[in-house]
């Protein structure tokens, strides 16, 4: 078991990426009842490679992201990411800011929060998918914020989530209302090495 969990084969791959296709899609449709707008979402862009090809791919030098984290626990567990580089979060808060109703509400712009609302949807949305496809239970925790340079976030991140040996990533990029903003960032699942496993064998593709 311990080479599949180092590579995934083409029809792992396809049967992940089903479940992260139905969560972009969950992800757009609870994001645009929140914020009152015409949400759309691109085709994910998807990859499941291992650890330090991961750093190669994504951390782009000297790049500042913000990242919000969320572990998850229950019949299965890992983490997830929701990142964006930071020259876009403060644009897209500000924007979410104008059209969440909880939001108006409040008497100053808080960046910190509107971001930490964001990813809960977007964390919750992909792991009802995965709830929903798999019939399993998550629980997530509050996501925990952190920024800095995209290399030294991620690394740090993957520092500490990297049982399972692979980093399945997204990047999904959204459009509000009828005008494209062009914001966008990458949703990351890092599932435990026992939950990849589960995933997998509930999927039928397990090896």
């Amino acid at each position: 078991m311990a080479s599949t969990l180092q590579q995934l084969t083409p029809v792992q791959q396809d049967a992940l990426k089903e479940v992260f296709n139905i969560g972009s899609g969950q992800a757009a449709t609870t994001l645009a009842e929140v914020l009152g707008l015409k949400v759309m979402v691109s085709v994910p862009m998807i990859g499941i490679k291992p650890v330090d090809q991961v750093l190669d791919a994504l951390a782009k030098p000297g790049i500042p992201v913000l990242s919000l984290v969320n572990i998850f626990a229950g019949d299965v567990s890992g983490a997830t990411v929701w990142l964006m580089p930071g020259d876009r979060a403060k644009g897209f808060a500000e924007l979410c800011w104008q059209h969440m109703p909880q939001a108006r509400k409040s008497a100053e712009f808080n960046f910190g929060q509107i971001h930490r609302e964001i990813s809960e949807i977007m964390n919750s949305a992909y792991l009802n998918a995965l709830e929903d496809m798999l019939n399993l239970m998550t629980v997530p925790s509050t996501p925990l914020m952190l920024s800095g340079v995209m290399k030294n976030i991620l690394g740090k991140i993957l520092a500490e989530r990297t049982e399972a040996g692979l980093v399945a990533y997204v990047q999904n990029k959204f459009s509000f209302g009828e005008k494209e903003h062009g914001f966008s960032g990458f949703f990351m699942m890092m599932p435990e090495a026992e939950s990849l496993r589960k995933m997998l064998e509930i999927l039928k593709v397990a090896e």
